[in-house]
């Protein structure tokens, strides 16, 4: 049996725990996190105990990190750095402070040879099959991610009283990243707060090959979807992420996610099986945290460029 110990008490440790559960080989030997009741009323409906994080490390296989992003700098620290885990984008904190600091954390935290980036989206197989289509066109001229979201709990990313907010679409973005297949080298953003939050935001990436892709982001009272569109010479390849994976090409759908166990439509089982077989050296860490510094760069960049009114360079 591989052990698995996750890190945190929130949502998204419970989607890990049930993934686990859904895969053979795997025993989960542990929940922690700062809230004890919390944490224990979790350990007791996944059936395994409440621990400390420096047991979980002690006791487990391999983990999750699955703490807010202002924790996951601490967490880290005490993990080591073969250690097989997954790790919840976006991966560190920025700072608006201490600028040498921010970057030196960036490169601890991707520096982890067998760390997975929590991304569940990349390992749903209809997601993969759309990103497949879409790296395949030739002469790709438009890239966009649209998503639409209840109003997520917010993380303050700023130092100072400027209203900046962590969330522009942090879970999302790794997907329009390996859409993408080329790096981000600048970014221009406009963003709409009310009460001091971000509510709204359009962000232009600049790819290193020139291109233009775009993410438009909106959390409110909508319905919550999201997809990524894709145009190029011949076709036109769209995939929905939410609330499941559907790809269609030209307007005609080829595969759908729809009536499928969500933890196995969304990815999450995969994303566990995934980590499994790095744990077990079967299979190399995929995709791995660098993704999720680079979603936090593009972040970082779309806040100081809403302020600067100029696009943003990623360096």
């Amino acid at each position: 049996m591989t052990g698995l110990a996750i890190i945190g008490a929130g949502k998204s440790a419970v989607l890990h725990g049930e993934s686990a559960r859904a895969i053979r080989g795997i025993k989960l030997v542990g929940v922690g996190g700062r809230s004890s009741g919390r944490a224990g009323a979790v350990a007791a409906a996944l059936g395994c105990e409440e621990l400390a994080v420096d047991d979980m490390v002690r006791r487990a296989d391999m983990l999750v990190v699955a703490v807010p992003p202002g924790d996951i700098g601490e967490v880290l620290a005490r993990i080591p750095l073969d250690r097989p885990l997954i790790v919840e984008s976006p991966v560190a904190m920025p700072s608006a402070v201490d600028t040498a600091e921010r970057h030196a954390t960036h490169r601890l935290t991707a520096n982890r040879p067998r760390a997975m980036l929590g991304a569940n989206l990349l390992h749903a197989q209809v997601v993969r099959d759309g990103l497949a289509a879409i790296n395949s066109l030739t002469d790709a001229h438009h890239l966009v991610l649209r998503a639409n979201g209840v109003r997520p709990v917010w993380h303050s990313a700023s130092a100072d009283e400027s209203g900046v907010t962590l969330d522009l679409g942090a879970r999302l973005l790794p997907v329009l990243l390996a859409a993408a297949g080329k790096p981000v080298v600048e970014v221009s953003a406009e963003l709409r707060r009310q009460d001091g939050f971000v509510v709204a935001a359009e962000l232009g990436l600049r790819l290193q090959d020139g291109r233009l892709a775009r993410a438009e982001f909106h959390w409110g009272d909508e319905p919550p979807a999201a997809e990524v569109e894709a145009a190029g010479a011949t076709r036109v390849v769209s995939v929905g992420l939410w609330p499941f994976p559907v790809l269609e090409v030209d307007g005609n759908e080829t595969a759908s996610a729809e009536g499928r166990e969500p933890l196995h439509a969304l990815g999450f089982v995969s994303q566990m099986q995934r980590l499994k077989a790095v744990t077990e050296q079967q299979a190399e860490p995929w995709p791995g945290l660098a993704g999720g510094v680079g979603a936090l760069r593009v972040i970082e960049a779309a806040n100081l460029s809403d302020s600067s009114r100029k696009p943003a360079l990623l360096v």
